[in-house]
């Protein structure tokens, strides 16, 4: 379930330009409380492996074209 919520991020409007400069538990803070699974924010071992997840995943985001290229 962590790398469902690991692409719902990548794929949220928290990845965009307007949260480029939020640090990266930020933005993740702000997705769950928009759109969950919120407990995850009070789960340190939940909240870390999801963070994990998220970084793992950045780079076949950027290859599939999720995620905008940083040179754009």
């Amino acid at each position: 379930e962590l790398d469902i919520i690991a692409w719902r991020f990548l794929r949220s409007e928290f990845t965009g330009q307007t949260y480029s400069d939020w640090p990266i538990d930020k933005r993740v803070d702000a997705f769950l409380v928009h759109h969950g699974p919120i407990e995850l924010m009070n789960d340190g071992s939940g909240y870390n492996a999801l963070l994990e997840r998220i970084m793992a995943n950045i780079g076949p985001a950027l290859r599939n074209g999720i995620l905008p290229s940083p040179n754009n």
